[in-house]
């Protein structure tokens, strides 16, 4: 049946209105309307009351909140520590900041005594809150140390940020401390003498909104909106402007400018829910605008509903769920958001593939903002396609199905130009099963003082050699931006083609101009996931002088056994593997961290000639006061260039599929007739992947008998 042009209209301007931008400033300005009385951020003094009936209702609520109330009875005994410690600026290099510890825990309890005192009545507990609040106020400054000139001066500013940088006294630490102090004053307000809320409200004003209101333009975080520091900043200004419009109702231009800044972050994750800088930060960033966004959305009735923009509306947690295993960048593969997040995302959305990610990934917590952000009453849904192209950021990850069982293979392409959180790993990939990381990323360590610097590219986390890539003679990938430098334009890559079927998933990489191009003139990457076999397919075409060295370079996250022409990678996880890598999250972040064991792989390379894998490692060496380094194992593939162009494949595959013959007799890669062909003769089955130009064509029979 044609459909009609009007209901194409119709449609076209439901989708307009959905995500157009709103009149922030007009909107906004309206909000000095009413007298707002505290509390009203998250919630009303009628909401709470249905969210205390709500809590008695449920065995589980009622026990965080036993939990919740137990603690602040904790805090509201204890002795107040006076005086905050001396600070340290080199936190980085010394590995420990009791000043920010110190800001840290007097502000978490401020935060859960004023909570306990809105759930209990007991003015008790917001007398003692505002004892640790007045802490925090007393301190002379809220930016973390490692935030400040004497460090962060040096470092690589992301896209969109002028590299004359010299004013840093709003950071995303002050931004924490600025959400919660609005919090502890919404709650306890009704308790607090004129004296006291000026307290807090001189602090809120002189620590936060007077340092950047009217001087954004100072601010490299104001327009750096392909980072989380943007959302996360903007989050805390916005915050501190709302609970202060009463006394201050000129704010209503703080709220606005507050508003633009997280809408246009939220721009920049793709309608497909990608985000550059990788998954952690992703669920960094979004989780602490989230907090924000309810609070708009609630104090305008709805009319700016941050939760309808394209880059959460109607799927908000895909890059979570289907980019599990992707651990690119400083990002994580791991499962990644708070269960109260993802759950208001949820319930503002109505996605039932998100709320099947809270389910089945996120573990439970009970922190405060579970009673306000609870599992609400969508229906979990499981995705009917488990494999995900992300085409705003070029990264791919192909599964059968999710859980440990499934092999995943994650892949990226993408541009080097995120001098914050990316690496120089444009055609990089990943192999899990099992929970175990059989081909991944080197671990990475807790940031030291110079990782942000222009020498970020020297630690072997971050530059090309720490990622499963190629060189040629040596030629490393660059990056788009360098310290002072003007920004160089088409650093990178792309996917170039993508399919997933039901019995393998595929993606073609092109990341030749990921490298100065002096070496290394040319580079496809096709990764292949066969599903049903579990084996796993790279061809990579060199295009570089004849005689070139070529080296094609893999880190495993398990114990490898290197052999002269193989691997056997042994499901055990590895020394390097096994070390804690670091998040992004603030304490209310709650992430599953997988562990477990799995069976044995194989990797045979094949080539039209001389090859051999060599096993090699490298040294991490963090610049710390203590000796922190490390090897980092690795093995590769090395040959000379027989042409210019080149065909090497490599071919992963469970042991348990290999003949009594040399492995070599299943796998076979043919060049001859200018079109590659690899093989695979897999227990009576022979697969053929064909790699034409246009497309990867596979072809299975079974083998005679």
């Amino acid at each position: 049946m044609r459909t009609k042009p009007c209901l194409v209209l119709i449609l076209l301007f439901v989708s307009v209105e959905l995500f157009a931008q709103p009149d922030f400033k007009r909107i906004c300005s309206n909000l000095t309307t009413v007298n707002r009385q505290h509390p009203y951020l998250l919630f009303t003094s009628q909401e709470k009351a249905g969210m205390l009936e709500r809590i008695k209702s449920d065995r589980k609520s009622s026990e965080i909140l036993e939990k919740i109330v137990a603690e602040g009875k904790r805090f509201l005994l204890a002795t107040v520590q006076p005086d905050a410690p001396a600070r340290t600026i080199h936190t980085r290099y010394v590995g420990a900041d009791p000043y920010r510890e110190y800001m840290s825990g007097q502000m978490e309890a401020a935060f859960t005594l004023a909570f306990v005192y809105q759930v209990t009545g007991d003015e008790a507990y917001a007398s003692k809150a505002f004892e640790y609040a007045d802490r925090v106020c007393a301190l002379e400054s809220w930016v973390q140390s490692a935030h400040t000139f004497e460090v962060i001066y040096s470092r690589v500013w992301p896209y969109n940020v002028k590299d004359d940088q010299v004013v840093f006294t709003y950071d995303i630490t002050a931004s924490s401390i600025s959400q919660d102090l609005s919090y502890v004053y919404d709650w306890i307000y009704s308790t607090l003498s004129k004296r006291q809320r000026d307290r807090i409200r001189g602090a809120l004003l002189e620590k936060a909104i007077t340092r950047v209101r009217g001087n954004y333009d100072y601010f490299w975080w104001s327009t750096a909106f392909k980072c989380n520091w943007s959302g996360i900043c903007y989050t805390g200004l916005g915050l501190t402007a709302l609970t202060l419009l009463n006394e201050d109702p000129q704010l209503t231009d703080v709220v606005a400018r507050s508003c633009e800044g997280i809408w246009n972050m939220l721009d920049h994750i793709g309608d497909d829910g990608g985000w550059q800088e990788g998954r952690g930060y992703w669920a960094y960033g979004l989780g602490e605008s989230v907090s924000f966004m309810d609070a708009i959305r609630r104090a305008t009735g709805g009319e700016i509903n941050m939760f309808k923009h394209r880059g959460l509306y109607p799927n908000p947690a895909d890059f979570g769920m289907f980019g599990l295993t992707a651990g690119f960048g400083d990002g994580s593969g791991y499962p990644v958001g708070t269960r109260s997040v993802m759950n208001k995302l949820t319930e503002e959305t109505g996605s039932a593939t998100a709320a099947w990610y809270v389910q089945n990934f996120l573990r439970p917590s009970e922190e405060i903002f579970d009673l306000i952000w609870p599992t609400p009453a969508v229906q979990p849904e499981k995705p009917a396609e488990c494999s995900r192209f992300f085409k705003s950021i070029d990264w791919a990850v192909f599964r059968k199905d999710f859980g440990p069982e499934y092999m995943t293979v994650a892949c990226k392409a993408g541009m080097n130009d995120d001098p914050h959180h990316g690496h120089l790993d444009c055609g990089t990939f990943s192999l899990n099963w099992q929970n175990l990381n059989y081909i991944g990323e080197v671990p990475r360590a807790g940031y030291d003082e110079r990782y942000f610097d222009e020498m970020r590219w020297e630690y072997t986390q971050a530059s090309s050699k720490g990622h499963n890539v190629i060189a040629v003679n040596g030629e490393e990938q660059i990056s788009a931006k360098l310290k002072d430098q003007p920004w160089r334009s088409n650093v990178g890559g792309k996917i170039t083609q993508y399919q997933s079927e039901p019995a393998w998933a595929y993606a073609k990489m092109d990341p030749t101009h990921a490298y100065p191009g002096k070496e290394l003139r040319l580079w496809n990457r096709w990764i292949i996931l066969d599903k049903e076999s579990n084996v796993v397919i790279l061809l990579d075409k060199i295009g570089c002088a004849r005689g070139s060295e070529i080296e094609i370079r893999f880190h495993p996250g398990v114990e490898a056994d290197v052999k002269s022409d193989h691997v056997v990678l042994h499901g055990r996880r590895s020394e390097t593997e096994s070390r804690v890598r670091p998040g992004a999250s603030r304490t209310r972040t709650n992430l599953a961290v997988p562990g477990g064991g799995g069976p044995e792989l194989e990797m045979i390379p094949l080539y039209d000639g001389e090859l051999a894998v060599v096993e090699g490692r490298q040294l991490s060496m963090p610049i710390t006061e203590e000796d922190r380094s490390s090897w980092i194992p690795y093995f590769s593939t090395v040959l000379k260039a027989g042409a210019s162009e080149n065909y090497v494949a490599t071919v992963f595959y469970p042991v348990r599929l290999k003949s009594k013959e040399n492995a070599a007799s299943q796998f076979k890669l043919d060049t001859k007739s200018g079109t590659p062909e690899v093989s695979c003769s897999l227990q009576g089955t022979s697969i053929k992947y064909t790699f034409t130009e246009g497309r990867v064509i596979r072809r299975s029979e079974s083998a005679p008998k």
